[in-house]
């Protein structure tokens, strides 16, 4: 598999010259954010949860991306629609199920879809990810505490279990296809400390979907994309503070280059 850094920046230039619809039925704390997040990198969102008009707008979307975080008896019902409708038309499903380990509805939600279509990519941090798998794990809402130490070997089981390609983040990112399992050590603390970057990481990786193949290199493409987006932020904030790096943070996508890549990705097979 081929995860050069030209690769990479190859599946970045290809997202801004094709810019890919995503739609989104995403959680309501995070649509605002994650919409302009979608526009910085360069892909063109809609953000809908009306069953009334779902079946329409897969029609026309790229690529969708499913957000589980504020779950509504509505909402619900659009996603099992959306979720239905994408697999018929063979549209890439980013997955990102929301503190599933902390509720009987949530989990009952991730399998409902799960049984309808298997995403493409599924995408949580690391103890959503070891409650998928079935493993105890410690969480408060939608945050992971600490880091799981067997996190690669909890992606490579949940990949396998599911058929999908995994994605577990944390201040190391563990991505596996089943097989293979790729971490990716860049991204910055801040990201953890402001509302929505791993929302904002599950619908960057749905916009790196419709352009790159196979779906484990858009993943990685996507993750990098997103880790070094959050360096560059605190690169240029005039403080490191979460308000101002969030805005920060929208504007890196229109500051990474190819260099960035080259010079600061630290990725690694293991």
């Amino acid at each position: 598999m081929d995860i050069a850094a030209d690769r990479i920046w190859a599946d970045f230039r290809t997202l801004r010259e094709t810019t890919p619809l995503v739609l989104s039925l995403t959680n309501s704390v995070v649509r605002e954010f994650t919409a302009n997040a979608l526009l910085a990198l360069g892909a063109s969102p809609i953000m809908s949860d009306a069953f009334e008009e779902i079946t329409e707008l897969i029609g026309i979307a790229s690529a969708l991306n499913l957000n589980i975080g504020t779950p509504t008896p509505r909402g619900t019902e659009a996603m099992t629609l959306a979720a239905a409708a994408a697999k018929a038309k063979g549209i890439p499903i980013a997955l990102d199920p929301v503190a599933v380990g902390a509720t009987q509805m949530r989990r009952q939600l991730v399998d409902r879809l799960l049984a309808i279509a298997t995403p493409t990519v599924i995408r949580g941090n690391q103890a959503e990810i070891a409650a998928l798998a079935g493993l105890s794990s410690v969480a408060r809402g939608v945050d992971a505490i600490g880091n799981l130490e067997q996190a690669p070997a909890v992606v490579r089981q949940l990949a396998k279990q599911t058929g999908t390609i995994v994605v577990a983040s944390g201040a190391t990112d563990y991505l596996s296809d089943g097989s293979t399992v790729i971490a990716i050590e860049n991204g910055h603390p801040l990201m953890a400390r402001t509302t929505g970057s791993g929302c904002v990481a599950t619908a960057v990786i749905a916009a790196f979907l419709p352009v790159s193949s196979p779906p484990f290199s858009a993943a990685i493409s996507a993750m990098v994309a997103m880790d070094l987006a959050g360096e560059i932020a605190v690169d240029h904030s005039r403080t490191e503070g979460p308000g101002s790096f969030r805005i920060r943070f929208l504007d890196a996508f229109d500051k990474l280059e190819p260099e960035h890549i080259e010079q600061r990705m630290k990725l690694y097979t293991l």
